[in-house]
């Protein structure tokens, strides 16, 4: 009876060992995957770069009516206190809503969000119609409709609009 629980031992330990080693694509030059690689138009040298902002290519998406409408139970139109935020690295982006507090704000603030490059959040949108008009009040903004929920947690915000940037939250 004393065997079993030896030998279960035994190879545990012996497991512990056994590890698979990691195989790079592309990493030799007698890879069988190379040719593979070249047919797909994929570089060997090609690496992120984490210093860079890395952006999503939007121009396939035609039909944003799917994910519509978007609810942020945690967010609603009001003020915001503004406050300093130490998050280096990250870019600036703002939430807004279709309510009229939100456009007037989107209006006001779109040449300047445009300079700094900030990405949008439409974090309250009924219908394509409205989205529509979130988009037409910044012309020339990435706006996308997003749950801003675990956003507005993290943060620790109750309203919209508001620009979240790596130094600062402000309205």
């Amino acid at each position: 009876m004393k065997r079993i629980p030896l030998i279960c031992y035994c190879i545990l330990l012996w497991a512990s060992f056994a590890q698979a080693e990691l195989t790079v694509v592309g990493n030799s030059p007698d890879d069988v995957t190379l040719p593979y690689l070249h047919m797909t138009g994929a570089q060997m040298s090609d690496r992120a770069q984490p210093d860079r902002a890395m952006h999503a290519d939007l121009s396939t998406v035609t039909d944003e009516a799917w994910i519509l409408p978007v609810r942020s139970s945690q967010l609603s139109p009001g003020p915001i206190t503004p406050r300093a935020l130490n998050m280096p690295g990250l870019q600036p982006f703002f939430l807004v809503g279709g309510d009229p507090q939100s456009l007037t704000w989107l209006r006001q603030h779109a040449v300047g969000l445009r300079e700094m490059g900030a990405a949008g959040l439409a974090v309250e949108v009924a219908d394509t119609e409205s989205l529509t008009r979130i988009r037409a009040a910044a012309p020339g903004l990435t706006i996308l409709p997003v749950n801003g929920n675990e956003i507005a947690i993290r943060l620790k915000i109750e309203h919209y609009p508001v620009l979240i940037s790596a130094s600062a939250l402000e309205q």
